[in-house]
């Protein structure tokens, strides 16, 4: 016998903390928390190099925090403080 999931049902990120909420039959959601910037919190801009850091020289950063150890997998850049972040969409199972 099915049962209709109805209301609503909430998870939290494992990355930010925050509390996602979504109507049923909704089983997961995707937490934005990768478009902000972990330092200064303002919405990053996606990242597209012009030219392979390999070929041109790495990138360079004044933010140690940056992640910058595989300069390929950069996706979004804070122009406030120079982040660049490899951080991709959190999916949190809702329950």
């Amino acid at each position: 016998m099915y049962v209709a999931k109805i209301g609503y049902a909430e998870g939290k990120c494992s990355k930010c903390g925050k509390t996602l909420r979504r109507r049923r039959p909704a089983d997961y959601a995707v937490c934005d928390c990768y478009l902000y910037c972990p330092l200064c919190r303002k919405k990053m801009q996606p990242y597209t190099p012009d030219l392979t850091p390999t070929t041109y020289g790495p990138i360079i950063s004044d933010t140690e925090a940056s992640d910058l150890n595989n300069p390929m997998e950069i996706l979004y850049y804070c122009s406030d403080c120079q982040y660049y972040s490899a951080q991709h969409p959190i999916e949190v199972a809702l329950g």
